[in-house]
């Protein structure tokens, strides 16, 4: 696993979403960024992505998409990260 790029990125997918989320919410997406909890912050980015049904557009999906193949497939004690397939399907993905 490229730990640069997962770093690199899902901070990157963080601020690009901020604007959507609930300022106490980004701040603590953002400790978890800072501590290296990549794992917790991708499955944290997804679940209102999914439960909210907050609407994305295409470039912000690919980004899940990438985010969630740098993780190798399902991993176990995660909601999202557990089943990437599933939260891809769920996502709602508007105009850019």
């Amino acid at each position: 696993m490229d730990l640069v790029k997962l770093n690199n990125d899902s901070r990157a997918l963080l601020e690009i979403l901020a604007d959507r989320l609930p300022p106490e919410t980004v701040a603590g997406y953002r400790r978890l960024s800072d501590a290296g909890e990549w794992g917790e912050l991708v499955d944290s980015l997804c679940a209102p992505l999914v439960r909210r049904r907050t609407t994305i557009t295409v470039a912000e999906y690919q980004r899940v998409a990438d985010l969630l193949a740098l993780f190798g497939g399902p991993r176990e004690g995660y909601a999202y990260l557990s089943d990437p397939q599933d939260v891809l399907a769920k996502l709602t993905v508007g105009p850019s």
